[in-house]
């Protein structure tokens, strides 16, 4: 089965649906889950610790025994503006980034005692990786989950753990993403197919296999 924390929309909902439309089980999660549309899965709340540690119980029991082919973080959400001006800066920190800890320490601590290779899948941001002048907060949680991803990829590799690591640094696409901000209509033209980059995501995901992959999905190659 495959797991996908911010599965019920944007990048997160492509994989979903291309996923599961090979016939394979894919449990989403995401703050907006509805059965009925987004398929199996759960409601969670980031910010919230009371209902982070509840998804955890969830997961345990939907789980049981199933082998977890897959674990993907794609929840978060972006804006731009000025640093003095953003009223969500805790808010963003958790969703994008501390909130999802634990539920991610979740998946990790199943998988890396399963007998089958599984992987840890982070939809990162060229975000972590470069710096701007107009999202900081946003900056900081996306830096903080490049890190993550790099440090949970070498430890993969120092307990020689069934777990292949995957980050992808990606550049914009057209997903309902930010807040506070809308691109203009050319620079949007530029801005990736989340189809097409979903796609790619899961044909590297499904051929390579190494303890920790880093990949540059960069704006524009995939419109």
């Amino acid at each position: 089965m495959h797991i996908i924390l911010g599965g019920t929309s944007g990048l997160g909902w492509e994989m979903m649906s291309q996923i599961r439309g090979r016939g394979e089980r894919v449990l989403v999660m995401g703050h907006n889950h509805e059965e009925q549309y987004h398929g199996e899965g759960l409601r969670v709340d980031l910010y919230d610790p009371n209902s982070v540690e509840q998804i955890t119980n969830q997961l345990q029991d939907m789980c049981g025994d199933e082998h977890i082919d897959s674990f993907s973080w794609a929840a978060g959400y972006g804006y731009r503006g000025n640093f003095a001006d953003q009223a969500d800066v805790r808010s963003m920190g958790e969703v994008n980034f501390a909130g999802a800890l634990p539920i991610a320490q979740w998946a990790w601590r199943q998988m890396i005692v399963q007998a089958k290779p599984s992987k840890f899948v982070v939809l990162g941001s060229v975000s972590g990786v470069r710096i701007r002048s107009d999202n900081a907060v946003y900056i900081a949680t996306k830096f903080a989950q490049t890190g993550f991803a790099r440090a949970i990829g070498a430890e993969a590799a120092r307990l020689e753990v069934p777990v292949n690591v995957h980050l992808f640094i990606l550049g914009g696409m057209k997903t309902p993403f930010w807040t506070g901000w809308q691109p203009g209509d050319e620079e949007y033209s530029t801005f990736n197919d989340p189809r097409k980059v979903a796609s790619e995501i899961i044909e590297i995901v499904d051929v390579k296999e190494s303890y920790f992959t880093e990949t540059l999905i960069e704006r524009g190659t995939l419109i």
